[in-house]
């Protein structure tokens, strides 16, 4: 729950209308509670001048001394508590209504000689002394139930009005928030979704504004992709042509270096054109049903390392594109042999089911990487300063490659590398 506010608290439509809906809490707090202390009885000025002639004609009726059983009578009809305190007496109409001493209790001002009043709770007071006995009243809900209705109509009103005035805001920042997720999918490389245009003329031509960046972006990265690929297919001819002529040269040192270099350009140019298929998000995947440790199994077979590898692996079956899983192992295992050295020890590959999940291992004990280069291992032709010598070969493409693969199959990938003792690269896929 944390999480999820701190996320909605980046965006500005959620603050603008927690600071709107905060500031229109505290006006209807501030216009009810006054609106309370407007309708509320005040008991000096609006109670005491009609209950105080009313309380003698109630006190004349219990008489002195005092009949209770007439006193319990007129409680029990009137709005009233009584409490009858004095020589031989010590009476109330209710449990609850203490002994004078337990209030405090002050003279009420002229004329009201020998009237005394209070206020405890929710519980007016007042105290009349005659002769030898004292009369305490407490005023009945009754008496209050008016305002206390009064204000709370008012309250639901002023706070039907701000909801209402709350959605209204809502309602109009909605086109804001649409913007904001439209920007987010951009951001993630969905530049096929368009805005709606219509609304207010500012928000209108915002959302215009976006759509015309996206447009534009993806028309550059077209033109990107599609000059990269022409250029790639461009050039396989020419390649096979000069590895035609260099197998009719004479045999030699220098015959094989050239046919080393063509194989390398030739890998190169198979790279790029892979890396633009799996990067088009429309790229469909050949998946079928296969034993994934059998397929790992034959990979390693084939691979110039076998003998240095150790395999542990689980029987697991899932759905998946066996030629580009293959290519992932194949990268993969090529670039764990090609950083590390016999003498550093075996290289590991694991497999194993984790609930919907199964999780491919490769890890080595090479000479690793600096941890602030790890997030750019998969950019493309991102090679790390630790690998940029002519002997480890490569045009860092192999864990790009392998990150597009992970991505087009939906899972995902994480490395885990420490300088001088080796490096680990985990694999999760849906089965």
């Amino acid at each position: 729950m944390l999480n999820f506010l701190r996320r909605r608290w980046q965006s500005l439509v959620f603050r603008l209308l927690f600071y709107f809906l905060l500031s229109m809490l505290a006006i209807g707090l501030l216009l009810a509670a006054s609106f309370a202390y407007r309708f509320q009885p005040h008991f000096r000025s609006d109670i005491l001048p009609n209950v105080e002639r009313y309380i003698d004609y109630i006190i004349a009726d219990i008489g002195t001394p005092p009949d209770l059983d007439t006193a319990a009578n007129l409680a029990a009809s009137l709005p009233f508590e009584i409490r009858v305190e004095g020589p031989g007496v010590d009476w109330s109409s209710t449990p609850r209504l203490r002994p004078v001493y337990s209030y405090r209790l002050r003279p009420a001002p002229p004329p009201y000689d020998g009237v005394f009043i209070g206020h405890h709770r929710r519980d007016e007071l007042l105290l009349v002394e005659r002769g030898s006995y004292r009369y305490l009243f407490t005023l009945d809900e009754r008496f209050n139930r008016g305002s206390r209705q009064r204000f709370w109509v008012l309250f639901v009103v002023l706070g039907g009005a701000l909801l209402l005035l709350y959605l209204a805001i809502r309602r109009l920042f909605r086109p804001i928030a649409a913007i904001s997720e439209q920007v987010d999918k951009i951001g993630d490389g969905d530049l096929e979704q368009r805005l709606d245009e219509s609304g207010s003329r500012e928000l209108a031509l915002l959302a215009g504004g976006v759509n015309r960046m996206s447009e534009r972006i993806r028309s550059m990265l077209d033109a990107k992709s599609g000059l990269l690929l022409a250029i790639s297919h461009e050039l396989r001819s020419p390649l096979t042509r000069m590895r035609v002529n260099l197998e009719l040269l004479e045999p030699g040192e220098t015959q094989q270096q050239l046919i080393e270099d063509l194989r390398e350009m030739e890998a190169l140019v198979g790279a790029i054109l892979e890396s633009e298929r799996l990067g088009d998000r429309h790229a469909p995947l050949n998946k079928s049903r296969c034993a994934v440790h059998e397929l790992i199994e034959s990979v390693i077979a084939d691979h110039a390392c076998r003998d240095r590898i150790v395999a542990k692996l689980a029987p697991v079956e899932a759905e998946v594109d066996n030629l580009r899983l293959r290519l992932l192992l194949k990268n993969l295992l090529d670039n764990a042999g090609r950083y590390s050295s016999p003498e550093d020890g075996p290289i590991e590959v694991g497999l194993q089911a984790l609930q919907q999940q199964l999780v491919i291992t490769v890890t080595d004990a090479g000479i690793g990487v600096e941890a602030d280069e790890i997030p750019r291992l998969t950019e493309a032709f991102y090679r790390p300063d630790s690998a940029r010598q002519r002997d480890t070969g490569g045009y860092g493409l192999g864990l790009y490659l392998c990150h597009l693969i992970v991505v087009a199959h939906g899972g995902e990938m994480h490395i885990d590398s420490v300088p001088g003792q080796g490096t680990g690269v985990t694999v999760k896929l849906a089965r």
